[in-house]
């Protein structure tokens, strides 16, 4: 658990979308490209010590969790 940076950007995955959507359309050449001419970091978010035994021991849980959930997910289709 490391330090996480924090970008320009709050859209999150409608902002990611989005830049997909340019490369698709030529107004970048790459993913690549169109993150470096549009995200910045603006600042980074240090882990709070104290916190990070109790994330550790139920990290696991959390990577049990897509699979074990899976098939409700493609019953709700």
């Amino acid at each position: 658990m490391g330090c996480r940076w924090s970008p320009t950007s709050t859209e999150g995955a409608a902002y990611g979308a989005a830049l997909l959507a340019g490369v698709g359309a030529a107004a970048w050449p790459s993913v690549e490209a169109a993150c470096d001419a549009t995200i910045a970091v603006t600042g980074r978010d240090e882990p709070v010590r104290e916190w990070m035994e109790g994330y550790a021991a139920l990290y696991p849980r959390y990577r049990e969790l897509y699979p074990a959930l899976k098939p409700t997910f493609q019953a709700l289709g």
